[in-house]
């Protein structure tokens, strides 16, 4: 039997290999890194990691199911915990000798299964790849398990105008000494937007968050326990009624009016979408060290427009905006490009 092909070696890749050895299926994982955990190894150059980042989730409700996160860690592991458990993942369940890194792989085809003991029922794949000394090989696989994640390739909105300041992605961004002697505006309300916001507060001489809609900001802790757990313990309750108890303890009690930070008002009910966990950057907010902008009009020399009408002299731009669902590798009909807010 020919082995199934896993591109990537982060978490998703790890599960999917996981998986396939319970039941017996050979495989083989094919990962552009030099170590397992994709995009949580900050010495890749092409990961969108920074050093403040953190998990979103707590590490009691996160994780593999098989392999919990160790009892003594913090309730929101730093990346470079969260790399350490994903190569102890890998050990754990001796994946390595399995793994081929450096490999980045540049075209998957399907093919006509052979009509033998081998196939699957489905096509067989024809990978490619360019290995870590710079050869090209193709090998057959009998199946295509793509692992690579959605946070690679920087979706960079088209702003009228021209900017004669210093304007990347945040895909680019890594440490807050990026933003000491300048003035730095943040466009994107997602969370790794709200969390280089905040970076960008303490660092910069002036720093700006730009959001073209409203969010729900969703506080780590609800009553001294992390909020996922907080949720999970509580009572099952219908969507709906959910929604509304939620709604009200983010919103009236824990929380509160965010128009009173400069945000605009959140355009959708909360947990209708996935929420901004942090409410660091409404304490950045309320202290005068970040102030609120709405959504970019027009660049204007070193001039940000915005929709307002108002404007702010800035040196850096760094766009939160999002990635592009892309992988290259395979053709349109096979899966194609489509937009990702991760």
């Amino acid at each position: 039997m020919i082995p199934v092909c896993i591109v990537g070696a982060g978490p998703g890749g790890l599960s999917a290999a996981v998986a396939l050895k319970r039941r017996g299926i050979p495989f083989r994982i094919l990962d552009a890194g030099r170590r397992p955990g994709g995009i949580w190894d900050i010495e890749r150059a092409d990961t969108p990691m920074y050093e403040s980042a953190h998990f979103i989730s707590s590490r009691t409700l996160s994780g593999f199911p098989d392999f919990p996160m160790p009892e003594g860690w913090p309730d929101y592991p730093r990346h470079d915990l969260i790399l350490e458990y994903v190569e102890a993942y890998a050990r754990h369940h001796e994946l390595a000798h399995q793994i081929s890194f450096g490999c980045t792989v540049t075209n998957a085809r399907p093919v006509a299964r052979a009509d033998d003991e081998r196939s699957g029922g489905g096509p067989e794949w024809d990978v490619r790849w360019r290995d870590a000394s710079g050869d090209e090989r193709t090998e057959r696989f009998s199946a295509l398990i793509v692992a690579t994640g959605v946070t690679w390739h920087p979706r960079e909105p088209d702003i009228p105008g021209s900017f004669d300041g210093e304007i990347r992605h945040s895909r680019t961004y890594r440490s807050p000494d990026e933003f000491r002697g300048k003035r730095v505006l943040v466009v994107g309300g997602g969370n790794s937007g709200v969390d280089i916001a905040c970076d960008a507060a303490r660092a910069a001489d002036q720093a700006l968050l730009s959001l073209r809609r409203g969010y729900h900001f969703v506080p780590k802790y609800v009553f001294g326990t992390p909020s996922d757990v907080f949720a999970q313990r509580g009572p099952t309750l219908p969507a709906w009624l959910e929604q509304r108890v939620f709604g009200f303890l983010i919103g009236r009690v824990l929380v509160g009016d965010l128009t009173r930070f400069g945000l605009p008002k959140p355009d959708h009910p909360i947990l209708s979408s996935h929420p901004i966990m942090n409410t660091e950057v409404l304490h950045h907010l309320g202290h005068g060290d970040l102030t609120a902008k709405p959504d970019v009009e027009r660049f204007e020399g070193r001039d940000v427009v915005f929709v307002d009408g108002s404007r702010e002299p800035v040196d850096l731009v760094l766009l939160a905006t999002g990635y592009r669902r892309a992988y290259p590798f395979l053709g349109p009909a096979d899966l194609g490009d489509r937009d990702s807010d991760s």
